[in-house]
């Protein structure tokens, strides 16, 4: 089994980024505030802290995405989780925060051996994320509430239902943040 070090932790925390409407009010802005915990708890037990959120560029022909074009202010990490200079900062280019970028390069050139997930959507970033965290053979840990299904309209079991497949088939493990602080991101 890995060491559960700081050293060999890092924190992800997906598509927390102004393009995706964040804003004091907006549905879900509640776990803000308890992600700026996970990110400071982080920065006090000594663990690299990584936002990965999407991009797009004009030749993608993807429209849905079109808010979230290269070079926009929408790209940028919400102020809430400012500032972001101890921080490495990934673009994804799909689902998975490992899609077509660098980093898992990222995180093997650091040692890091256990991902803790944070951020939305839980039934799409999230999971995607972990099942390649997974695939990829990290340990991986999500925040239980740290992360959220980021529509409105989505059925109440869809959360709970991506977690269910973290924990049975990925053999994650999905926890609140005080238990992720006492287990993985004890003060230094």
């Amino acid at each position: 089994m890995a060491d559960i070090t700081p050293q060999k932790t890092a924190v992800i925390i997906l598509d927390m980024a102004k393009g995706y409407g964040w804003k004091p009010g907006s549905f879900g802005y509640e776990m803000v505030a308890q992600v700026r915990r996970l990110k400071d708890a982080a920065y006090a037990a000594g663990a690299q802290v990584v936002h990965v959120n999407s991009m797009r560029r004009p030749t993608d022909h993807v429209s849905e995405h079109s808010r979230m074009m290269v070079g926009s202010e929408e790209l940028e990490v919400i102020p809430e989780l400012q500032p972001v200079d101890k921080d490495i900062i990934v673009y994804k280019r799909y689902l998975s925060g490992f899609s077509h970028n660098d980093l898992d390069y990222t995180l093997r050139t650091m040692g890091c051996e256990t991902v803790i997930v944070a951020g939305a959507s839980t039934d799409n970033t999230v999971l995607w994320t972990c099942a390649d965290a997974h695939q990829n053979r990290y340990k991986v840990v999500v925040v239980e509430d740290c992360t959220i299904v980021h529509r409105e309209n989505e059925p109440p079991g869809a959360k709970e239902g991506a977690l269910r497949i973290i924990r049975n088939v990925l053999k994650g493990e999905v926890l609140p943040l005080a238990e992720i602080k006492e287990k993985y991101l004890k003060p230094k």
